[in-house]
This record gives C-alpha cells, structure tokens and sequence, in this order.
C-alpha cells in the first residue's frame, strides 16, 4: 500500500484501527421526508384558506356593488345590505331596517373594496 494516503480510506488498514460505523441515512431520510411533507401540506392547506377567503370577498363584493342604493359610498364608512322579497340586494345606512332581511353589514375601503365588519 505505498503510495496511498491511509486516512482517505474507507476502511481500517489495521487491527486496532476504530471500526467505521456508517451513519443511517435511511432514518435520516424519512424523518426529514415526513417534515418536508409536512411543510409542503400546511403550506398548501394556508393557500386553500387564503383562496377561500378571498372568494368569499369577492362573492361579498359582486353582492354589494350589484345592490341597488341611491347614494355614493364614502370610505371608512359603515352600510348594511338587506335582502328584499324578490331576491335583489338593497345596501342602507340605516342599521336593524326591520323592512328587510338583513345580510351584512359592510365597510367601503380605500380599495374600492367592500369589507365584511364582522372581519375587520
């Protein structure tokens, strides 16, 4: 073995060398595979959530401006969307309207956006 570097060996070259235990790689992997998969789960279940939330904004938002209401919304202001009889959409500043069935009550945002107040 002249010529070679004994410390870059895999293995012992004499009795009383160390016995090289190799570590586990397998245990490694699955514990690290189960973490990554875990990661990716959360990350992918937050999207839903975060989907879902603005679909549901964006549902909020065509009932409101599809509405019928006879004034121009100022932001940071609070309204109220009713139902009438017929099915359409009436938005009010007028709270507890006893006339209609009440849905929700909205803030109009700087977006142009209207926000649920039970959300903010």
């Amino acid at each position: 073995m002249a010529g070679v570097n004994k410390a870059l060996l895999p293995y012992g070259t004499t009795s009383s060398a160390p016995a090289i235990v190799l570590p586990d790689t397998a245990l490694f992997l699955s514990e690290r595979g189960s973490l990554t998969k875990n990661y990716f789960e959360n990350a992918v279940e937050q999207l839903n959530r975060q989907y879902d939330a603005i679909r549901n904004l964006a549902e909020l938002n065509e009932m409101a401006f599809g509405a019928s209401y006879n004034f121009v919304p100022r932001v940071g202001q609070t309204y109220h969307l009713y139902r009438k009889p017929d099915g359409q959409y009436l938005l009010s500043m007028i709270e507890n309207w006893s006339a209609y069935e009440f849905v929700v009550s909205l803030e109009f945002t700087a977006d142009s956006v209207w926000k649920d107040i039970a959300s903010l």
